[in-house]
C-alpha cells in the first residue's frame, strides 16, 4: 500500500513537471516583436536664403553678402570664359515664385536704335532654352527666369537654370551692349540689383 501511495506522487510530479516544461518550451518557442523603431529626427527646415546658399556652393557660385537679403541672394557665377556673371534669385513670396535675374546689360533711355534692340531681344527670346530678356520700366535691359513652386525647387532644376542663364547672359551680353552704345570704361561697374527686390518684378515690353 505504501509502495502505491510513493508511486502515485512519483508519477504525479513528473506529470506535472512535464507540463511545466512544455508550457515553457511553448513560450520560448514564440515568435518575439521586435522592439519599435527610433524615431529619426526630423532635419531642421533650412531657410530661403540658406537653401540657396548651399544649392550656389555645389554649382560653384558665390554670394554677395553686403547686398543679399533673407529673400535675395545676390550671387557670382563662377569665373569661366567670359567673365563672371552676377545673378539675383528672390523668393517672390506673393506670387509663390523663385525669381532668376541678370541685369548689367545696359539701358535704352538715351539710345537712338531703340526699335533695333527690342528686335534683338525678341529674336534672342525665341532662340534661348529657358527665360527671357526684357526691358522694365526704367528702360533698362535685363533677363529672367521665373520657377513656379519656388520653394520646392530642387538641386538639379537649380543647377540648369543658374547655369544656362549664366551661360546666356555670357553670349548675348556683349552684343546688346555693343549695339546700346555702352563703352568699355563701364564693363566693370556693379550690376544695379534693386530691381529684383521691387514689389512687381519687371514685365516684358514690346517694341
Amino acid at each position: 500500500m505504501k509502495n502505491n501511495l510513493i508511486a502515485t506522487v512519483l508519477l504525479g510530479l513528473a506529470v506535472s513537471t512535464a507540463v511545466s516544461t512544455g508550457a515553457f518550451a511553448q513560450q520560448s518557442n514564440a515568435p518575439q516583436e521586435p522592439p519599435p523603431k527610433a524615431a529619426k529626427p526630423t532635419p531642421p527646415r533650412l531657410s530661403f536664403a540658406e537653401r540657396i546658399k548651399q544649392y550656389l556652393i555645389r554649382v560653384g557660385g558665390t554670394v554677395d553678402e553686403s547686398k543679399s537679403t533673407p529673400d535675395m541672394i545676390v550671387s557670382n557665377s563662377a569665373n569661366l570664359r567670359g567673365g563672371k556673371v552676377t545673378i539675383v534669385v528672390v523668393n517672390d513670396h506673393r506670387r509663390n515664385l523663385l525669381g532668376f535675374y541678370v541685369y548689367n546689360f545696359g539701358s535704352l533711355k538715351n539710345a537712338t536704335n531703340k526699335q533695333e534692340v527690342y528686335k534683338y531681344l525678341l529674336e534672342a527670346n525665341d532662340s534661348i532654352t529657358i527665360g527671357s530678356f526684357f526691358v522694365d520700366s526704367d528702360e533698362d535691359v535685363g533677363y529672367k527666369y521665373l520657377v513656379s513652386g519656388g520653394q520646392t525647387i530642387s538641386q538639379a532644376a537649380f543647377e540648369m537654370a543658374y547655369i544656362t542663364m549664366a551661360a546666356v547672359a555670357r553670349e548675348r551680353k556683349p552684343e546688346i551692349r555693343k549695339m546700346i552704345g555702352v563703352s568699355s570704361e563701364k564693363e566693370d561697374k556693379p550690376p544695379d540689383v534693386k530691381k529684383a527686390v521691387e514689389e512687381k518684378p519687371p514685365v516684358n515690353r514690346e517694341p
